[in-house]
């Protein structure tokens, strides 16, 4: 019978302790769909000496048309003001995806599958002709097989947390036809404004609270180790030899 109580008695301990262990760590997550402060659409032209850029009123027009070995293109941009995920340390941006919306492919007339890339830039906010010298590529799309009103997503995490990192307030991003080729596409945005957006996913993670179980089990921890310790001494003492 005393070794079914030792039993009982370590049972407890090790429930209790795993009370202690299970410190429940609240998770909180939000997601904000972020539209653009600006979009604008840039013409390139390398035909010309120098090269001519010049803005578009067509912001939602992507297209590449070789000429020999200069071509002519125009890029869709949109900047994004992310000063508002200078976060606290606990909070960490999950993801980050810019959005846009397919709507028809202009031309393609060697009907060959094609695709979009994303380029990433710093951005200050302002349409500036010069942001498509400085867009860094993050990943592309094949747009060949995409039906009209087909959402284009873009995983664009790390790019957003470097910019958040180092403190640049506003992230920029342009859509061109990735490669060499003749086509073009529109893009009709996912907002009312026919804009692209920004969803960016956070998780605020708090540090651990102890709840009102795991408070009573380390006391019932403390207790049952503190009863097994003195049992065990009362035992040595009645087996020690009398002299």
């Amino acid at each position: 019978m005393t070794h079914l109580y030792d039993k009982v008695a370590v049972a407890s301990v090790c429930i209790a302790l795993s009370f202690v262990l299970g410190a429940s760590e609240e998770v909180k997550a939000a997601t904000i769909t972020v539209p653009p402060t600006i979009q604008f659409g840039v013409r390139t032209n390398s035909s010309l000496n120098p090269i001519r850029r010049e803005f578009s009123s067509q912001f939602d027009i992507v297209e590449s048309i070789p000429l020999g070995s200069n071509f002519r293109s125009q890029q869709r941009l949109a900047e994004f003001n992310i000063s508002s995920f200078f976060m606290a340390p606990n909070t960490i941006i999950k993801s980050a995806v810019f959005q846009d919306k397919f709507s028809s492919i202009l031309f393609n007339p060697a009907n060959r599958p094609f695709s979009v890339g994303i380029f990433g830039y710093i951005g200050n906010g302002t349409a500036e002709l010069s942001d498509i010298d400085n867009g860094v590529f993050l990943s592309s799309l094949n747009i060949s097989s995409l039906s009209p009103g087909d959402t284009l997503n873009f995983d664009v995490t790390t790019f957003v947390n470097q910019q958040v990192s180092n403190g640049n307030p506003f992230a920029g991003f342009f859509i061109g036809i990735f490669g060499y080729s003749l086509s073009g596409v529109s893009l009709e945005g996912t907002d009312a404004l026919g804009r692209s957006t920004l969803v960016i996913e956070t998780v605020d993670t708090t540090e651990p609270v102890p709840e009102p179980t795991t408070i009573f089990g380390s006391a019932l921890a403390l207790s049952v180790g503190g009863w097994l310790k003195r049992r065990k001494s009362s035992q040595q003492n009645r087996t020690m030899p009398q002299h």
